[in-house]
């Protein structure tokens, strides 16, 4: 019926076309789900595809068959093609790419957790470990950590904890050798202290989700839209799309779980530096800008999450206004406050909201970035 109703738009003009896109987006809008899907990545010998080279790049334009091989850049020239009738050519790939004798995929991998830790990788352009991306800072490092991942059977958890008990981790942000290493490695590329990192916009999300008591810690299902202001939903092409969930405490799921949709960036991440989704990111960039201030002092989420923090603290401290200072500062900070926050704290409660000391503690510095 649809289709029959797109030709009648095409020949309509004013309100009768209105009136008929409207119809039908609301038939479009009643369509049932689609059918589940099961991705998977396995050898089906009955269903290969031939390989070709393609002339320019265009895939109806086939030149000669091939069989699989390496790409040349990863391979020496004497690598001979495989049999293009193989039975198990994904295993073999597999295997290739895990082979104690292929150490650029244990490099790639460990960079990309490095970076995570202390905010560059080893190699600084992690999505680039050719002949144009940037030398190592410590090679020798960066092949010991690969050869030890090899070593322990790709277990992530060993390395994280290598990494985090290294006295390099541990470092204060803070050194005495400031002076001069600051003069000769101002980007700190041989760690000479630890990089302060601010949390991402997930991170910070996430953060004030479990402070204020209201994460759900629900695992697993489909991705979640939340309320999102209706002028960026109207500038979808198809506003419908965009169908928020009717349980409210599914809008608090962790931000891994929020739907990515790339033409509608929800606010609150895309302010704290959220990557477009059209490309591939291999670096979370860190800026610092007025919005920033202005989405945690006046946002919506900020200041809705506060006030649930709020709620919190007064369930648990009552009206005492010691214990809400130091359950406030644990819960944010993890630590108690100094001598001079327990001053400014305490005559700040005796005639401020409590809802508006739970958001002072959202934007502290202490809140903001990785301890």
């Amino acid at each position: 019926m649809s289709m029959g109703l797109k030709v009648e738009v095409r020949r309509s003009v004013g309100a009768a076309r209105e009136k008929l896109s409207e119809r039908i987006e609301a038939l479009e809008d009643d369509l049932p789900p689609p059918l589940a899907t099961i991705p998977a990545v396995q050898n089906n010998w009955s269903q290969r595809t031939a390989i070709h080279v393609l002339k320019r790049g265009v895939w109806e334009n086939k030149g000669e068959a091939v069989g699989p091989r390496p790409l040349s850049v990863l391979v020496p020239e004497s690598e001979n093609e495989q049999k293009a009738d193989m039975a198990d050519p994904r295993t073999r790939l597999a295997h290739w790419l895990t082979s104690p004798s292929h150490p650029l995929t244990a490099r790639v991998l460990v960079n990309r957790i490095w970076q995570n830790h202390f905010g560059a990788g080893i190699v600084k352009t992690v999505n680039d470990f050719g002949l144009k991306g940037a030398r190592p800072s410590h090679p020798e490092l960066l092949d010991w950590l690969a050869g030890t991942l090899v070593a322990d059977g790709w277990r992530l958890k060993d390395l994280h904890r290598t990494i985090v008990l290294s006295a390099t981790y541990r470092q204060s942000n803070r050194s005495p050798a400031e002076a001069v290493a600051g003069i000769s490695d101002p980007e700190n590329r041989l760690l000479w202290k630890f990089n302060r990192r601010r949390l991402s916009a997930e991170e910070i999300r996430d953060a004030m989700l479990a402070v204020s008591g209201r994460m759900n810690l629900k695992e697993g299902g489909l991705s979640v839209m939340i309320p999102v202001d209706a002028v960026l939903v109207r500038q979808l092409y198809k506003p419908s799309q965009w169908n928020v969930g009717h349980d409210p405490s599914e809008h608090d799921r962790r931000s891994i779980y929020l739907l990515a949709k790339r033409n509608l960036r929800l606010p609150f991440l895309d302010t704290f530096d959220a990557p477009a989704t059209l490309t591939s990111c291999g670096r979370r960039e860190s800026s610092t800008h007025a919005p920033q201030a202005l989405e945690l002092l006046n946002g919506r989420l900020s200041n809705d999450l506060a006030t649930s923090f709020a709620e919190r603290l007064r369930a648990t401290c009552g009206a005492n206004a010691e214990m809400i200072m130091e359950c406030g500062f644990h819960e944010a900070l993890g630590r108690s406050p100094t001598a001079e926050e327990r001053s400014l704290s305490l005559a700040f409660l005796r005639d401020q909201p409590l809802h508006e000391y739970a958001l002072t503690l959202f934007n502290l510095n202490g809140f903001l970035y990785a301890p």
